[in-house]
């Protein structure tokens, strides 16, 4: 019973880890899709269609 309980003390770390992580990726990505500086919409234009990119500019 005590190595199960360290089992799921040791993947509960880890998924609090993953989810501190994936939330500061999508705070990170939120922050710089919100700021509309010239080089942000440059690296818009490189992961997007051409069309987008002629709205955009």
């Amino acid at each position: 019973m005590d190595i199960l309980a360290r089992r799921l003390t040791i993947i509960s770390l880890l998924m609090v880890v993953f989810a501190m992580t994936l939330a500061a990726a999508v705070s990170a990505d939120t922050e710089r899709r919100r700021s509309n500086t010239y080089l942000g919409s440059l690296t818009d234009c490189t992961a997007h269609t051409a069309q987008y990119c002629q709205a955009k500019l």
